[in-house]
């Protein structure tokens, strides 16, 4: 059974872009990847320095589609604009939370999620799926590089 650990999560300052697209997770794929490549663009042109791992952070996520902003914390604030092709810089608030562990390919954190989803049910903190809303935002931070790291060895904080 998967457990997770309590955290402290401190503010950062980021880089992010944020989106909106359907539930199927091809589509979520396809848009955290243009997201990413948004922010990647963004982060070179103005040679910012990464301060921690990408994230994509959820909003929203039901029936009428997935709502989340993809996130790359860095160093300090570009010294020119604020805004450029939807990416923004802004702080992401600190604060408390329960952080699982996936281990693997991400097409199977929606497994971990089932088992997120049934610890959470066995602690009463969910009656069904829908309750998943009182816990937005939720996030995912990528540990390590899915370029260079065997699919088997990525890391998700949950």
């Amino acid at each position: 059974m998967i457990q997770p650990e309590r955290v402290t999560i401190a503010p950062v300052l980021a880089a992010q872009y944020s989106t909106r697209c359907g539930i199927d997770p091809n589509e979520i794929s396809a848009a955290m990847g243009k997201a990413f490549e948004a922010i990647h663009h963004f982060t070179q042109s103005h040679e910012l320095q990464f301060a921690g791992p990408p994230r994509a952070i959820y909003t929203g996520y039901g029936a009428e589609g997935t709502e989340f902003t993809v996130a790359m914390p860095i160093a300090a604030a570009p010294a020119a604009g604020g805004e450029e092709s939807g990416v923004t810089v802004s702080e992401i608030p600190g604060r408390q939370a329960l952080r699982f562990i996936h281990r693997g390919p991400y097409p199977k954190l929606r497994e971990t999620y089932e088992q997120i989803t049934a610890w959470m049910k066995d602690q009463e903190m969910l009656e069904s799926d829908a309750d998943w809303a009182k816990y937005m935002p939720m996030w995912e931070e990528y540990l390590n590089d899915p370029e260079s790291t065997p699919e088997e060895e990525l890391i998700t904080h949950i």
